[in-house]
């Protein structure tokens, strides 16, 4: 445990660090929602029918700015090559890493959701307008580390990232925002949250082993 603590230790002030903190997807999910408005329109009817998808698109989006840094830098100093001949579950050591970049990346964002419905106009904004984005923000950035690890060997692979998991975020948009519809419309929660926790289970399933695998063929 010493050592996965350290992990999480040293990636989180990387995380921070390296540019892929709190104010770069933060400041580009808040610009996507500040703008939106802007091109639809002010009426507050449409706002906030437009809203649900909006938040969970600008969340994938804004993701994307820091899913390349998530392995890359540490496959280039030798860090990784450490990391396995540590001992350690390189499974293990990949669910640390992308933790510790949502913790920076993603949990801001989901406490911004609040503030984005607010300016949405939308019906009924509470405390559990977060949970929707919270569980949906933690399966995009697994299924995120996935296209980062496949292509942590390449220069500059930001596009190749999106287009790997963009795909993988497909049921998080759907699941995610008809249940953040279900919350701001002052409704109970529906079967979207069953569909979104059930995805993030599997993403926390399945992605350490194909994050893994792919490192261990860097």
């Amino acid at each position: 445990m010493k050592g996965i603590l350290a992990i999480f230790r040293r990636e989180l002030v990387l995380a921070w660090a390296g540019g892929s903190g709190l104010f770069l997807p933060a400041a580009f999910f808040a610009g996507t929602i500040f703008l939106a408005p802007l091109g639809v329109g002010a009426e507050p009817g449409l706002l906030s029918r437009l809203a649900p998808g909006l938040i969970f698109v600008a969340l994938c989006l804004a993701s994307l700015t820091t899913l390349e840094r998530i392995f890359q830098a540490d496959l280039e100093v030798g860090a990784l090559d450490q990391q396995r001949l540590s001992g350690l579950s390189m499974e293990l050591i990949t669910v640390v890493k992308v933790l510790a970049h949502w913790l920076v990346s993603g949990l801001p964002i989901a406490l911004l959701t609040p503030v984005a419905a607010v300016f949405m106009r939308a019906d009924t904004v509470t405390p559990m307008t977060i949970l929707p984005v919270f569980l949906g923000s933690i399966t995009i950035f697994l299924w995120g580390g996935v296209g980062a690890s496949l292509t942590a060997g390449l220069r500059r692979s930001g596009p190749l990232v999106a287009l790997l998991v963009l795909p993988l975020f497909v049921p998080v948009v759907i699941f995610g925002a008809e249940e953040l519809n279900h919350i701001l419309t002052g409704q109970t929660f529906g079967a979207g949250l069953t569909l979104l926790a059930a995805n993030t289970l599997a993403a926390l399933a399945i992605s350490p082993f194909a994050m893994a695998l792919a490192l261990k063929l860097e």
